[in-house]
């Protein structure tokens, strides 16, 4: 079986997003767990880096939802009440699991795959006007721009090479073994 095109993966990784995060109480904790555990073993530098870049932002919830919520206060934990706890474990566990499928796409895709599947998912734009090309190309940059600021590389005269490709890629069968279980995973969270 062939690899499924990009934009595949990015709707099976948007479709795993939306069903793990629609679940509520022990169920979105287990999602959470097992994706961030598969993201974990499957993506180790990727989530690593996304749980670092974000470790500020996860404070900021703790403490807002944590102890700025009101509710019934907590003898153990000064200021804080039992409902913002709460809320701040699902408000975290819902941007882990986004986290993690951020991470898994990001390590099985490269940044010009990547690119490709934004181009060709960005095709209804058309209708709007909004020119699917210079998307990608806005997106192909800024990816770049990350990951020479992450890791420069230069050629001899002190530039950095500026080319921009774009792999060409077919729908195969796995693309609609993939849209099979997009759509399976759409309705687990509609009926969520």
């Amino acid at each position: 079986m062939n690899r499924p095109h990009p934009a595949s993966l990015i709707l099976l990784g948007l479709a795993v997003l939306f069903a793990a995060s629609s679940r509520h109480g022990m169920s979105l904790y287990l999602s959470c767990i097992s994706l961030a555990l598969v993201a974990s073993i499957a993506a180790t530098s990727h989530m690593r880096l996304l749980l670092r870049r974000s470790r500020w932002l996860l404070l900021t919830m703790l403490i807002m939802f944590g102890w700025f919520t009101p509710g019934t206060p907590l003898a153990i934990l000064p200021g804080a009440s039992l409902e913002g706890l709460l809320l701040v474990a699902a408000s975290i566990a819902r941007l882990v699991i986004a986290l993690s499928a951020v991470a898994i796409l990001l390590k099985s895709l490269s940044s010009a795959e990547l690119v490709a599947g934004m181009r060709a998912l960005l095709v209804p734009f058309a209708l709007l006007g909004i020119s699917r090309d210079s998307v990608a190309v806005r997106l192909a940059l800024t990816l770049q721009e990350v990951e020479n600021s992450t890791k420069p590389e230069k050629r001899e005269d002190g530039t950095r090479p500026h080319s921009l490709n774009f792999p060409e890629t077919s729908l195969s069968v796995s693309d609609v073994v993939t849209g099979a279980v997009v759509a399976i995973l759409a309705g687990v969270a509609v009926l969520a």
